[in-house]
């Protein structure tokens, strides 16, 4: 299991979006807060990094 993985990467894998696609704009468009700062898709998330993800009308803090 690696230490990190991209912010993109690990929203598709985790199935909280459709396609890696749709995870880089929906970063870009500022939905995707890690540790209480905005993140770009490229972002190495690690363990213990908190997520705050705003989807269809519902926010979700991981």
């Amino acid at each position: 299991m690696p230490d990190s993985m991209r912010l993109d990467k690990w929203l598709w894998a985790a199935r909280l979006y459709k396609t890696r696609a749709l995870a880089v704009q929906g970063v870009s468009l500022g939905r995707v807060i890690v540790n209480g700062q905005p993140a770009k898709a490229g972002r190495d998330l690690h363990v213990g990094d908190r997520l705050r993800l705003q989807q269809a009308g519902l926010v979700l803090e991981l």
